[in-house]
């Protein structure tokens, strides 16, 4: 229980820092949003934020996912945190670097919702993946890509009341 408690905290701080990164979120402050994201992002990831930048999301999930332990929460911060310095490239008008950095961090947290999406504790997980389902649009993805990563983020999203789900 104490386990599951830590994961629910860390998984809530992540969230409330990706409020605070949104409130960043304006052209003429992105000099403010990258001093938050370096700041923040060894606090949650334990990674700092180059070195994040810098690593597939790939190998981010071989290096930190171990169900059960501490480097979980750091995983699932580490998705929304590429997401967050993703809209950072975004907004600096990288668009390349931002789309990278976007579709690593839907992947990482897609594949933390695809393990754990029936656990209670994941619910701000599923509800963040549906914030990023939404900001998919504003990275201008080719035809092909959108619909890839659309699919990750459906797959971690909470079924609808009408939609099935499918048995395991």
């Amino acid at each position: 229980m104490l386990r599951q408690d830590y994961i629910l905290r860390e998984i809530e701080r992540t969230v409330e820092f990706c409020l605070r990164a949104a409130g960043f979120k304006k052209p003429d402050i992105i000099s403010d949003l990258q001093q938050f994201l370096e700041e923040h992002c060894e606090q949650l990831t334990g990674i700092p934020l180059q070195t994040l930048l810098e690593t597939e999301a790939q190998k981010l999930v071989a290096l930190l996912y171990h169900p059960g332990t501490a480097r979980l929460p750091q995983l699932i911060s580490s998705g929304a945190w590429l997401c967050e310095a993703a809209d950072l490239s975004l907004l600096a008008g990288r668009q390349s670097e931002a789309r990278r950095l976007f579709h690593e961090g839907v992947q990482i947290l897609a594949f933390i919702a695809s393990q754990h999406g029936e656990d209670d504790g994941f619910s701000l997980l599923r509800e963040h993946l549906e914030t990023l389902q939404r900001r998919l649009p504003d990275y201008h993805f080719g035809t092909d890509e959108t619909r890839r990563i659309h699919d990750l983020l459906i797959a971690g999203s909470p079924p609808e009341p009408d939609r099935p789900v499918s048995p395991s």
